[in-house]
């Protein structure tokens, strides 16, 4: 037995833990990761600070488009808030991980709301080799030239070669018309984007939820500053989430660039 009476951890073989979330979700996770799992486990919520800003921000019926759904926490945290009448998109490249996250979904009787979609996200469909870190299962990233040493120095970076597509083109295909889009692809933000075109192009109001590393976007190849003054052109607000205070605040394109990282939220009216 693992975590405590809040979480109710349990290991229940082939590397998986069993817990229940602080907000009432059931959920497998990888007992062998050093990044999420451990935070799940003892703790029973993962990035509260998100999850706050996430529930603020979604309403019933709402569609959300989901990068790096990593085992589905916020997946099933936006399922439920968008409710039958909503849908949820994420995607997931890492094998493992979407196998977590469909479990995850289907444990908790969302799959009529949430759909595990195994590809990566990016500028243009076709394959694409994954970068899978072994012991941080969350640092994988399409971008081959990402520097995570600092963070994660002890992981080994094995490449996977898997299908890629972009939102658009899975827009199209499935006609969907997102609300809400969360980013969270470790450095391949900027490429995301630009698979987006029509998407940010737009008339209609629309929210993204993005993680914005400036030296991960360098890294990417990508200029950080140019990343914030596109979406300022396609008339999204700069804001931003206030760890400390739990709350979104305004934010200003130079203070941004000067934090070593920032959940941006995003928003067109």
């Amino acid at each position: 037995m693992f975590g405590d009476s809040r979480t109710g951890a349990a290991y229940v073989g082939g590397g998986r833990v069993l817990l229940r979330t602080r907000n009432g979700f059931k959920m497998y996770v990888d007992g062998r990761d050093v990044s999420i799992a451990p935070h799940l486990i003892l703790d029973g919520v993962w990035e509260e600070w998100t999850e706050r800003a996430l529930l603020t921000l979604i309403r019933p019926g709402m569609t959300i488009l989901e990068a790096g759904a990593n085992v589905g926490y916020f997946t099933l945290l936006m399922a439920k808030a968008a409710g039958s009448a909503g849908s949820v998109h994420s995607f997931e490249c890492d094998p493992d991980l979407a196998t977590l996250a469909r479990d995850n979904v289907e444990i908790n009787g969302l799959h009529r709301v949430a759909r595990v979609v195994e590809k990566a996200l990016g500028e243009k469909s076709g394959r694409v080799t994954f970068y899978r870190t072994d012991r941080h299962r969350g640092g994988g990233s399409i971008v081959a030239g990402l520097e995570q040493i600092p963070h994660n120095p002890t992981d080994q970076r094995v490449p996977l070669d898997v299908e890629m597509t972009t939102l658009d083109d899975y827009c199209a295909a499935n006609s969907i018309v997102p609300d809400l889009i969360k980013l969270d692809a470790e450095g391949a933000e900027p490429a995301i984007l630009r698979g987006s075109p029509k998407l940010l192009a737009s008339p209609r109001a629309l929210t993204l939820v993005m993680e914005f590393f400036p030296r991960f976007v360098r890294d990417a190849g990508d200029d950080p500053a140019s990343v914030l003054q596109g979406l300022r052109n396609q008339r999204f607000e700069l804001n931003a989430i206030d760890e400390r205070r739990r709350r979104i605040v305004p934010a200003t394109a130079q203070w941004l660039l000067e934090r070593e990282s920032s959940e941006l939220i995003l928003r067109r009216s």
